[in-house]
């Protein structure tokens, strides 16, 4: 099934993705005209499809451009979202030069509007437990590891965009949570392990879940009310990680771990995991980068984003339940 529309098409560059498949859904639920920019082809078990799908990548200027052809509204979700890479050299490959790139096809096509989706995991304050807002002010000396450090750029290559007249709003989702994580996100890889009894431990610290589904209406919001150069913080609900356990294990029946890693352990695991991934091209279940996050406070407090944008985050026992069964169909393997 295929929603039609006669208004001019809007691109969406990585909408194959977790969050950009929901983003597609939420547009052609909406009456509007998508055009989808990915490696991957779109899923094609979900109910509405995309009119036009371009396979093609962020680092390929001229099939940019092309695809940017009639647009009014770009939407850039396209990269990398794991904490960990055997190459490094993918995140700013990726994420940053990627987004130069798109920046640059922009300004070659013509007048268009920028969704951009930055992350939450830049935002982080290097001291400090009070909730992050949209004024934060994150400085690259402060970016823990190369996602960080190349999301960080982008994101600051899209804000002096801005600044010089490009149309263009940036988006910060926290941690997606809902179905359809067909490549296993940071929280989506979380979840997958707890249904199958495989996270022993867990470190005392702070995290913020929202459904994918609420990330993709914000994005839309975005487009439609928001201001350029200006930051949305895409936020749900503060839960330390062993109440968000807590969660899954009403829902799932499975128990939480009883174990409370202390944070120097939980650091040196990871590191020796990330060395030995390294030598068998296997991935860690937790990362140098990721550990390091989990000592600084990720509370985030996105109210002002949901008052300027028209939307509220839907109950977390409705989100928690979709996840589970979900993840549950996919390990049974029926999603």
């Amino acid at each position: 099934m295929t929603a039609q529309s006669s208004s001019p098409p809007c691109l969406v560059i990585g909408g194959s993705g977790f969050i950009g498949s929901h983003l597609v859904q939420e547009l052609l639920r909406q009456g509007k005209e998508v055009r989808v920019f990915d490696r991957a082809v779109y899923p094609g078990e979900l109910e509405l499809q995309p009119r036009e799908m371009v396979q093609g990548d962020i680092m390929d200027r001229d099939g940019l451009v092309r695809a940017m052809q009639g647009c009014r509204t770009v939407f850039h979700l396209a990269g990398t979202p794991m904490l960990w890479d055997r190459d490094p050299s993918v995140f700013e490959r990726l994420n940053h030069q990627g987004t130069r790139n798109v920046l640059a096809a922009i300004r070659e096509a013509g007048e268009l509007r920028l969704v951009f989706t930055s992350t939450e995991s830049i935002l982080a304050p290097t001291r400090g437990n009070l909730p992050v807002t949209e004024d934060a002010r994150p400085r690259l000396e402060d970016m823990l590891g190369p996602y960080c450090r190349s999301k960080f750029l982008a994101e600051q290559a899209v804000f002096r965009a801005a600044d010089e007249g490009l149309d263009a709003v940036v988006v910060c989702p926290t941690l997606p949570i809902g179905p359809g994580d067909r490549n296993l996100t940071p929280p989506g890889r979380m979840v997958s392990d707890f249904l199958q009894g495989r996270i022993p431990g867990y470190l005392d610290c702070m995290l913020n879940f929202a459904d994918v589904r609420d990330m993709a209406i914000w994005h839309l919001r975005a487009a439609e009310r928001g201001r350029p150069g200006r930051r949305y913080i895409l936020s749900g609900y503060n839960l330390k990680i062993i109440e968000f356990f807590q969660y899954l294990s009403r829902e799932s029946g499975r128990p939480c771990p009883g174990l409370k890693v202390p944070w120097l352990v939980a650091l040196a695991w990871a590191y020796l995991e990330e060395t030995v991934c390294r030598i068998t091209g296997g991935r860690p279940r937790s990362s140098v980068t990721g550990v390091r996050l989990c000592r600084r406070s990720m509370a985030f407090d996105g109210s002002w984003t949901w008052r300027a944008l028209g939307h509220r985050p839907r109950p977390l026992e409705e989100s928690i339940r979709d996840t589970v069964a979900w993840h549950r169909a996919r390990l049974a393997g029926t999603p």
